[in-house]
């Protein structure tokens, strides 16, 4: 009898990401490349890793405000896909989502976890959440700390992180002393 991976065959994975930005030009300074090509490196490295049973939780940022685009970028995207609003998710962009079927929610708590687009005040954490995945901070030299995830495309190397990878650094973080930078 042929041994199966059930895992693969049965249950879907979970990833995060945020701020894919889809066609903004001014961010190709602080992502080193221009729009055309971070986001086709996002599409691409998302494709790789994520199949059609595949949940990915976008934390907002889908592009800068440009709501005619978003069906043109979500649709070549691999995976069922739900959003957290981020602070350039117009009216329309969250329109133009649900107008895909796509589920787009103001935060979301995950086995634990919130989940927000930005990161929530520490006294919300304590004694609710495991920790806070979020993302809209762009700058790598910021640090949370410990009770802090922060899933910003370029942090985590332009395509969805696992859910498991995310709660993995979470855990051992706690023999750490001052925090985490993801990297």
């Amino acid at each position: 009898m042929k041994n199966l991976d059930f895992t693969r065959i049965n249950m879907s994975r979970v990833f995060f990401i945020s701020d894919l930005h889809f066609g903004h030009k001014n961010l190709s300074g602080l992502r080193g490349m221009d729009s055309d090509t971070f986001d086709t490196l996002i599409i691409d490295n998302w494709n790789k890793i994520v199949s059609k049973r595949d949940i990915v939780y976008v934390l907002g940022d889908i592009t800068m405000e440009n709501h005619r685009s978003i069906p043109a970028y979500l649709s070549q995207l691999n995976g069922i896909i739900r959003i957290v609003g981020g602070n350039h998710d117009t009216r329309q962009c969250c329109d133009a989502i649900r107008n895909m079927g796509i589920t787009i929610m103001g935060c979301l708590e995950y086995k634990g976890f919130i989940c927000t687009h930005i990161p929530i005040h520490p006294h919300e954490l304590d004694g609710y959440y495991r920790g806070n995945i979020h993302g809209h901070i762009h700058n790598p030299d910021v640090d949370l700390g410990e009770s802090y995830f922060n899933v910003v495309c370029e942090r985590i190397g332009y395509a969805p992180m696992l859910f498991d990878e995310i709660e993995a650094k979470f855990t051992g973080r706690k023999d750490k002393p001052h925090g985490f930078h993801n990297k």
